[in-house]
């Protein structure tokens, strides 16, 4: 359940302190949900100089995530991140636009190895596995060449020549590995090769100076789903850090939005959602008025229990 009143503060102290407007994102990333959020940064007048996006996503469209990045950049002189559940792939390239990432117990990046659907199959593969595929078999290529090379000079007692050897242990390595080579479609290595290229073109757009690590977000962990948290995320970037108080406060005021992605869409301005919620109880309070009951005691003596006041987004749970 969303806890208003906390939200409500929480959100003060923390526009004020970093002087940002503040977003929640809890989505996917698509480019109609990256046009919610650039639509609602367009109604947010005045704007302050800074901006503060909580980003909740298991990722998607890397395209969308460098969009926004980019928006918040151009539209704002600060931007910070905060990360208070899971924020996943591209929401991990978005992430490395940003000035400022702030990141919960809760927090968690992840790599940015691009997924790709396989042919004829809902599943997904990593963009990363023809790549291992092939790096397996360079490996094992030279370790079977290298073993039958010295097993053939041995076992002849030097009877057979360097060269001969070479060859014979050259064409069994070749015998024995080309089945598992001939299933690996050379157009499809290229295209995986080129869609990994996004996530490192993107990367250094967002973030010039970081290309190492961008290349170790890519290249260097072993699954797409593999948490990075916070001590991890600290290796990787110079500006992460806690959350004070306020923002943890915040976190725990819309924790069921921000531990993972909302089931509904939930892209919106939150002092512009508090100021509606405001706006809807004082246009209740005025119906109510006049009413003939004073009393909120019900005829057996009981306390009547009332529906709590609900964030608009809340009515959609």
């Amino acid at each position: 359940m969303i806890q208003k009143l906390l939200l409500a503060n929480s959100v003060q102290e923390i526009t004020s302190e970093l002087e940002a407007d503040i977003f929640l994102y809890s989505a996917a990333i698509s480019d109609v949900n990256a046009d919610k959020l650039i639509n609602e940064i367009k109604q947010t007048i005045p704007k302050r100089n800074n901006v503060a996006l909580i980003m909740t996503t298991y990722g998607g469209d890397p395209d969308a995530a460098f969009r926004v990045a980019r928006y918040l950049k151009r539209k704002y002189k600060h931007f910070t991140l905060f990360v208070f559940g899971y924020c996943k792939s591209a929401g991990t390239l978005l992430a490395l636009g940003a000035d400022e990432i702030v990141m919960s117990d809760f927090g968690e990046l992840g790599p940015l190895d691009i997924q790709v659907t396989k042919d004829d199959d809902f599943r997904s593969e990593s963009g990363l596995d023809i790549q291992q595929a092939l790096s397996v078999i360079s490996s094992q290529a030279f370790e079977m060449f290298e073993s039958y090379f010295l097993d053939i000079i041995s076992s002849s007692q030097a009877a057979i020549t360097t060269k001969t050897a070479a060859d014979i242990a050259s064409s069994m390595a070749v015998e024995l590995l080309s089945p598992i080579s001939s299933q690996i479609d050379p157009l499809r290595v290229g295209e995986m090769n080129r869609l990994m290229n996004i996530a490192l073109a993107y990367g250094q757009r967002l973030k010039p100076q970081g290309i190492e690590v961008i290349k170790d977000l890519i290249y260097n962990y072993p699954s797409h789903s593999f948490a990075i948290d916070f001590e991890e995320a600290e290796k990787l970037f110079d500006t992460v850090r806690e959350p004070y108080e306020a923002e943890l406060s915040l976190e725990e005021a819309i924790f069921p939005l921000v531990r993972k992605p909302a089931s509904t869409d939930v892209i919106v301005n939150l002092e512009t959602l508090i100021e509606e919620d405001d706006d809807n109880q004082a246009g209740n309070y005025s119906d109510s008025e006049g009413t003939e009951e004073e009393s909120i005691d019900s005829d057996d003596g009981e306390d009547e229990t009332f529906e709590p006041n609900v964030l608009p987004f809340e009515k959609n749970k």
